[in-house]
C-alpha cells in the first residue's frame, strides 16, 4: 500500500530546496494469531522523499500483542548502501539519509528496501521512488562585514549553502576583548555558539556549529566590547565541513578605517 502526496510529477515539478518535499509512503502489516485473543500485529509505515542533496527513509515500527520491551531490528537499503538501528522500540520513527550521487538527475529511480527483525516473521518491503530536480540552484558564500568599531564593536557574518550540510564549524576570534561573554545573534540554520580566550590573551576564540539546508541564509551577528578603537577587529574565520575541509574561501580579519 503507497501512496504519494499530491498529484505533483517528476517530469513537471520541483522542489524547493529547503523543502516541503514530495513525500511516497507505504505500510505493511503482519497479523497472526487467534481472531480476536491472542493476536498478534506488527507495522512498518514508511515515508521517502528527496532534498537536494539526500534520499531521506523514514521508518515507523508498531506493535500490539507483542512483547514492547523488546526493540527490533530495522535495516534500510537504497542505492547500494545499506544502513540500520539495531533497536527500534514500538512508535519510534528512525530516519535515514542516504547522500545522492553527483551528477542525479530528475525522475532517476531510486530502489529501496526496507527490513524489519523479530517478533516473528521479517518484514520485507520493497520499492522504489523518482527523484524531484531542485527548482533553483544557490552559491556557496561566506562574508563578513565591521558594522561598529569603537570600543563597542560589532560584527556580522553570512553564509549560504548550495546543499544540505549537516556537521559545519564555522570558527574565528575576535582581537583586543574586554568585558563579560560576546553577544551572538544567529538566524536560520540549526547552529549553536560557544566562545573562549585562549591563554592569557586579550582575544576571544568564537565556535559555531550545527546544520544549515540548502539556499537557508545564515546570519551571524556579534556584539563585544574592546578597550580601544578602530583597526583590525577580528581575526581570519572559516568555515569546515565534518571532514575538516574549507566548504568556502576564509573570510580576512575585518578592519575598520
Amino acid at each position: 500500500q503507497e501512496t504519494i502526496l499530491g498529484s505533483q510529477t517528476c517530469n513537471t515539478f520541483c522542489i524547493n530546496p529547503a523543502g516541503p518535499f514530495v513525500e511516497m509512503s507505504g505500510k505493511t502489516t503482519c497479523t497472526w494469531g487467534g481472531p480476536t485473543l491472542n493476536q498478534h500485529t506488527k507495522s512498518v509505515n514508511y515515508a521517502v522523499y528527496n532534498t537536494a542533496s539526500n534520499f531521506v527513509v523514514k521508518v515507523t515500527y508498531t506493535k500490539s500483542g507483542l512483547n514492547t520491551d523488546v526493540s527490533d531490528l530495522i535495516k534500510v537499503i537504497a542505492g547500494g548502501v545499506e544502513k540500520s538501528v539495531p533497536a527500534l522500540a514500538s512508535g519510534a520513527t528512525a530516519t535515514f539519509n542516504f547522500p545522492l550521487a553527483q551528477g542525479w538527475t530528475k525522475c532517476q529511480s531510486i530502489r529501496f528496501y526496507i527490513q524489519q527483525e523479530g517478533q516473528g516473521e521479517p518484514i520485507i518491503m520493497a520499492s522504489s521512488y523518482k527523484l524531484y530536480e531542485t527548482c533553483y540552484t544557490c552559491v556557496t558564500s561566506f562574508t563578513g562585514e565591521a558594522k561598529s568599531c569603537g570600543t563597542q564593536r560589532e560584527a556580522v557574518y553570512t553564509f549560504t549553502t548550495d546543499k544540505d550540510l549537516s556537521n559545519i564549524k564555522i570558527q574565528g576570534g575576535l582581537t583586543n576583548f574586554t568585558g563579560a561573554d560576546a553577544v551572538i545573534s544567529i538566524t536560520g540554520g540549526n547552529l549553536t555558539a560557544t566562545q573562549s580566550t585562549v591563554g592569557g590573551s586579550s582575544n576571544r576564540v568564537i565556535k559555531i556549529e550545527g546544520g544549515v539546508n540548502a539556499c537557508e541564509k545564515v546570519t551571524i551577528n556579534i556584539k563585544w566590547n574592546s578597550t580601544n578603537s578602530g583597526g583590525i577587529i577580528t581575526g581570519n574565520w572559516s568555515i569546515k565541513g565534518s571532514d575538516g575541509i574549507d566548504i568556502a574561501q576564509a573570510v580576512e580579519g575585518l578592519e575598520c578605517h
